[in-house]
């Protein structure tokens, strides 16, 4: 055996030392030893050889063209594609490039590259015209353009009748339109003609078995041992060709016919012992033996082998779950779709992964894109529809069960929810008896939970109780049941009841967080805040890695007061607890925001996109906070980052849109709002938000026709009558805008109390602008009368008096304001600043308290600053004026005043200093007339 194994490495050993004895020899020995070795398929030497040859001329545009064909036959489209650019530069023959380099950027799926570089590319050689035709008929394939495609593919045909890349796409292209019949019988033709074909022989075997799997036309006329002789023949040909052993293998576990996969399982062994895929066969094997404990061993290798490979990762957390090893499970199944997120059966498994350990929130999460990308099928609709009704959104949920309902009417879920459908029509009595039948015969949960549903839906919280203990009786051992007894005794209002059984739920499963959860808010409700905390640290006794009790915990110690740092440390903990869970890292983020601290904000984004570079949770996050710190060109490169990781959902284009508004970047604005609309047709947010960059930009025409375009949906009526408003308020036409206005209010817009407000403030600036001003005052009167809590209009009106001067008025009107809203920090700052300016007492703690309800406002700093200086507490005011400042540090208007507090102290070098700073800002501080005269004076 030794000596066998010496004859097989000696060759290749010898074959290395002399490539690297090859320094000392000449170009064109180097070049002709590179061409033997590509005649002989050994492209590994051949590109130590040019190397060499490059070394000794690096502009030689052979070498570097027989480079590029290299690194393409040994597999590296990349480095093949950067040398024959190279070769181009060194005007090396067109010809000769054009079919290696459109089978590079073929490799590279950069296909309109490709298309347009040599869409119109001529080539005399018939061999090399058919190569290159071949290439782009497989890229306009993949662009769709499916004619050109067709004629690309006939001219490579008629340059060489035979050419066997472009027989082969012949069959995948009619593979692709559903002709499996057309497809075999052309692949028959070539392997009739040229029977050494081991990738015609794998297809067949593909086409024939694939045919018969998915029932497609014509596969009644097949022979499973057609394909299976196929895929044998292939072998013949090419032993190690891994498509025809993987093929022969999944055959055979398909059907069920165990001891053949394991004998053609041994055969990959032999041809390929040490290649990942023949552990992941073994792995595969014994797991649909169902002997999960087996699976382990070949499935650890594989991993170890292949610890990025998304497959492997997904199998090693199947076989895990099936052996109830959750965490293992998770830990693969999430990093494998951090590898590849649109992976469908990770998901499908995590979710019912975190349905079985009582994760709702995770369910919801794991199944959304799910929901949001492609088209999502019976099990996925009834996966979501638990997750939601365990995470408490019933609605949500009775969605999801009645999609799932229309795909597969015979599931136990499905047929639920089809009575679920009747209940408008039937006697409540007859649909709850289809239910209880369902019941009955069904050991899962559903039918048991759309019943209480039912019951709780009419109140009848008797009959509720009654199918809570038919679901208690089926799973006694889970906490769902006395949860929800919990909820029905909350209804009754019998809260000891409830505790009660919210602690049976943790009785049952300690880790239960909804039970906990609910617990800790009745205790917050009957301020105990110590005995919530208890409830969430009992709960992290039993699951220390339940990263959401320690955000609760987090949240409860905020409230009782804990500092910022401690608050952050214990989200921190949860961060390091979970490391791959967004939830903690966004959590950590929002900290920070709240604290108004944008810098340990952005590092946390950083942090976390590092962790999670595909999280979609963290990348909003990032850019939000990126839009907070005025990196608006950054903040688009993460939304952009979240439209590639949702490519369904209109969110991020919306959030792309608000990027390029604060970049005034309008073109680009309405192009992700479009886009956002074409996902979305009927996104009423979207329309209205596009209607509104239009008028951002001038654009008055479009968006009109944007405003009418929402007044077509009952539902965008009103907001759309509304911008109607703001469209011809832009163009001064003041008549034409309260009359839109009156309509928006009419037509509904006063339905949400604030959007009411804001569309009165409009309609009263509207009349007040236009030619019966008298108007304004009678419409103001009518609806502080018809609306006398409405703060916000009255808020409104004091800022206009404010604006006007009218001191007086406007501090009724905010005073009016305050008695409605004792802790409206802008009003407590409007009603302090007016209290000084008429020299009224009182200001001071107006203002003092303004600043406690609302921290590190530069405004409010500012304000309170002058009330200081009224007060004559100099020093205090210099410091609280400081801290404005360095909210806001090119305002120099606060700037000025500094200058001119450290002059009231006396502190002449500190005001000098202030004062230099903003002569330095020159024409962007209107003031410098002033400004002069003060350092003259100095």
């Amino acid at each position: 055996m030794t000596s066998s194994l010496l004859k097989n490495i000696a060759p290749a050993v010898l074959s290395a030392f002399l490539l690297a004895a090859c320094g000392g020899e000449g170009y064109d020995s180097l070049m002709n030893s590179a061409r033997t070795a590509l005649s002989k398929g050994e492209s590994k030497a051949a590109i130590i050889q040019l190397k060499n040859a490059l070394q000794k001329n690096p502009e030689a545009g052979e070498a570097r063209f027989l480079l590029g064909k290299a690194f393409l036959d040994s597999g590296d489209a990349r480095s093949a594609e950067v040398e024959l650019r190279k070769a181009i530069a060194a005007k090396f023959e067109p010809a000769r490039i054009a079919p290696v380099m459109a089978r590079a950027q073929l490799a590279l799926q950069a296909y309109k590259p490709m298309i347009e570089l040599y869409g119109e590319f001529k080539l005399e050689d018939a061999a090399a015209r058919a190569d290159l035709k071949t290439s782009l008929a497989t890229a306009f394939a993949a662009t769709g353009v499916r004619d050109k495609s067709e004629a690309a593919l006939q001219e490579a045909l008629q340059a060489a009748p035979g050419f066997a890349p472009a027989v082969l796409l012949q069959v995948r292209l009619k593979l692709r339109d559903g002709d499996a019949q057309g497809a075999l019988q052309v692949l028959n033709g070539l392997l009739k003609s040229d029977a050494t074909q081991a990738e015609g022989w794998r297809l067949k075997g593909d086409v024939v078995l694939g045919s018969i799997k998915s029932g497609a036309e014509g596969s009644k006329d097949m022979d499973a041992a057609e394909g299976i002789a196929a895929y044998r023949q292939a072998l013949v040909l090419a032993p190690k060709d891994l498509g025809a052993h993987a093929g022969l293998i999944n055959h055979w576990i398909e059907a069920g016919e165990f001891d053949k996969a394991a004998a053609d399982l041994e055969n990959l062994k032999k041809a390929l012992p040490k290649d990942p895929q023949s552990f992941y066969f073994d792995a595969l094997l014994a797991y649909s033996r169902k002997d999960f404990a087996a699976a382990r061993g070949p499935v650890q290798e594989l991993l170890t082998l292949a610890p990025e490979s998304p497959l492997a990762l997904q199998l090693g957390g199947a076989i895990e779950y099936e052996l109830k090893a959750f965490a293992p499970a998770e830990e693969m199944l999430s990093k494998a779709l951090k590898l590849a997120p649109n992976l469908s059966a990770p998901r499908r498994m995590l979710t019912q992964i975190y349905l079985l350990t009582s994760s709702p929130a995770k369910a919801v999460a794991a199944i959304q894109p799910l929901l949001l990308n492609g088209t999502p099928d019976a099990q996925i609709y009834s996966l979501a529809g638990e997750a939601y009704l365990q995470n408490g959104d019933p609605k949500k949920a009775e969605t999801y069960f009645a999609q799932a309902a229309k795909l597969n009417p015979k599931d136990s879920r499905s047929r639920t929810q089809l009575i679920l459908g009747k209940a408008s029509s039937a006697k409540p009595e007859d649909v709850l008896a289809d239910l209880k039948s369902i019941s009955d015969s069904d050991p899962s949960s559903v039918a048991d939970i759309a019943i209480i549903r039912a019951h709780l839906q009419r109140r009848d919280l008797d009959k509720a109780m009654a199918a809570i203990d038919v679901l208690e009786r089926k799973q006694p051992k889970r906490p769902i049941a006395a949860n929800l007894r919990g909820l029905v005794l909350l209804a009754r209002k019998d809260v000891a009841g409830a505790k009660v059984n919210f602690e049976k739920a943790l009785s049952l499963d300690p880790t239960f967080y909804p039970a906990a959860a609910l617990l800790a808010s009745l205790d917050m409700a009957d301020k105990q805040p110590d005995a919530a905390k208890q409830r969430f640290e009992t709960l992290l006794k039993a699951a220390p890695d339940n990263v959401k009790a320690h955000l609760a915990l987090a949240e409860l110690k905020e409230i009782g007061g804990a500092t910022k740092e401690e608050v952050g440390a214990l989200i921190e903990k949860a961060v390091l607890i979970k490391p791959t869970d967004a939830a903690p890292r966004v959590a950590l983020v929002d900290h920070h925001l709240k604290h108004r601290d944008l810098k340990a904000a952005q590092i946390a984004a950083q942090k976390g996109i590092a962790a999670l570079p595909e999280a979609p949770e963290l990348l909003e996050v990032q850019g939000r906070v990126r839009m907070l710190a005025g990196e608006y060109n950054q903040a688009t490169e993460s939304f952009n980052a979240l439209a590639r990781v949702m490519p369904r959902s209109p969110m991020p284009h919306m959030r792309l849109a608000e990027a390029y508004v604060a970049l005034k970047n309008f073109p680009n604005a309405t192009a992700s709002l479009k886009r956002a609309l074409d996902l979305a047709p009927d996104y009423l947010v979207a329309r209205k938000r596009l209607a509104e960059v239009y008028l951002a930009a001038g654009d008055h025409k479009n968006a009109l026709a944007s405003a009418t375009l929402m007044q077509k949906q009952e539902a965008g009526k009103a907001a759309g009558l509304g911008l109607q408003g703001d469209v011809l308020a832009a163009q001064k036409d003041w008549v034409g805008a309260a009359a839109a206005y009156r309509q928006s209010l009419a037509a509904g817009g006063d339905a949400n109390v604030d959007v009411a407000a804001g569309l009165a403030s409009k309609l009263h600036h509207a009349l007040a602008l236009g030619p019966n001003k008298a108007e304004a005052e009678k419409f103001a009167a009518g609806w502080i009368k018809d609306h006398p809590k409405d703060a916000v209009f009255q808020f409104y009106l004091g800022g206009e008096e404010l604006l006007q001067g009218k001191l007086a008025p406007a501090e009724t009107r905010f005073a009016a304001v305050l008695k409605l809203q004792p802790e409206n920090a802008p009003a407590l700052n409007n009603m302090a600043w007016l209290l000084l300016k008429q020299g009224k007492p009182g200001a001071l703690p107006l203002i003092e308290k303004a600043n406690q309800l609302a921290p590190k406002q530069a405004e409010f700093l500012d304000t309170f600053s002058m009330i200081l200086e009224a007060e004559k507490q100099l020093p205090k005011a210099i410091e609280v004026q400081s801290q404005a400042l360095d909210l806001q540090p090119e305002n120099h208007e606060m700037r000025m005043r500094l200058a001119k507090l450290y002059l009231a102290s006396g502190d002449k070098t500190k005001a000098g200093a202030e004062l230099q700073r903003l002569a330095k800002a020159g024409k962007q501080y209107g003031g410098q007339a002033e400004v002069q005269q003060l350092l003259r004076a100095l």
